[in-house]
């Protein structure tokens, strides 16, 4: 390919150029920004540092989030800083938050034997637990006592595709927050613009499935 001085490449290279510069000087004053906004936070009281854990935080998924704390406690246990073992403390909470208990039991999996000579039943709040092995050696899970069938024509209807601003009202906006949590999105993936009333009503719904507001591990009263 031949570039020459006002040459059709030339101008095809130019705009390349003018365009990646603008992305600079658009990323540039939006790092300002940021640090207008924390001058601010800080002026008013707060720590820079830990509003950025909180958006560090709330960018995580549900799941990932769950892990990577779970994994912090046990790393400050080993090292002494820690008085309670994390799998003691779970196991205290799964009565009485079944997310606790799901972790509990996925982490129980790693001392299930091999296939054929013996099982775990993990029995602590709630419906027993089965943990096997099968033929292949994959872990299984099977409840003890199965739940009650579903009542006849009762569904789950499928979640449409979500356009960039759903048509949904006050109490539609609620329950995509609570399947955005369900399918172990973020927080930020809200899709309602800032202003629009609907969006303060997906962060509730988001909140009341996953227990949580985002925002980091809650205080211990």
């Amino acid at each position: 390919m031949s570039i020459g001085t006002n040459t059709a490449s030339s101008e095809q290279l130019r705009s390349y150029v003018e365009r990646i510069e603008n992305i600079r000087a658009a990323k540039k004053q939006l790092a300002q920004d940021e640090a207008a906004v924390k001058a601010e936070a800080k002026a008013a009281g707060f720590t820079p540092k830990a509003i950025l854990a909180c958006v560090r935080i709330r960018a995580m998924k549900p799941h990932d989030r769950a892990e990577s704390e779970a994994m912090l406690d046990m790393y400050l246990h080993a090292l002494g800083m820690a008085s309670e073992p994390p799998l003691f403390r779970a196991a205290g909470l799964m009565s009485i938050d079944t997310a606790v208990k799901e972790q509990v039991i996925a982490r129980m999996a790693d001392f299930v034997p091999p296939p054929g000579a013996g099982e775990i039943v993990v029995n602590m709040g709630g419906v027993p637990v089965r943990l096997f092995r099968d033929k292949d050696g994959v872990v299984q899970t099977q409840e003890v006592v199965e739940k009650p069938a579903p009542a006849p024509g009762s569904t789950t209807p499928a979640r449409a595709p979500t356009p960039d601003v759903p048509d949904v009202d006050l109490p539609g906006a609620e329950q995509m927050g609570r399947d955005y949590a369900k399918d172990n999105r973020p927080v930020i993936d809200n899709p309602f613009p800032f202003g629009d009333a609907r969006r303060a009503r997906f962060d509730a719904g988001w909140r009341k499935q996953t227990g949580n507001d985002g925002m980091g591990p809650d205080e211990d009263d």
